[in-house]
């Protein structure tokens, strides 16, 4: 596998524990979701990528249903 951006081959999978946090002041208070994924970052430009497991996509669709982009109510 190559990096994407620079073309690399020194690229690794790493296991992640990451929050993902709302943006906007309204919403402070909501629950942040937390998500574990293995990420694929480049040693040599530092490019990373991951994707979201199932559940946690799940999660964070239910906590953005009912707001705008801007993180107010709709």
């Amino acid at each position: 596998m190559s990096c994407k951006v620079c073309g690399s081959f020194s690229v690794e999978k790493f296991d992640a524990e990451m929050n993902v946090h709302f943006p906007g002041y309204a919403n402070l208070t909501k629950p942040t979701v937390k998500i574990s994924p293995t990420i694929v970052i480049c040693r040599d430009c530092g490019f990373a990528e991951f994707q979201v497991p199932k559940t946690e996509l799940r999660q964070l669709d239910e906590r953005v249903a009912g707001t705008g982009t801007d993180g107010t109510s709709t």
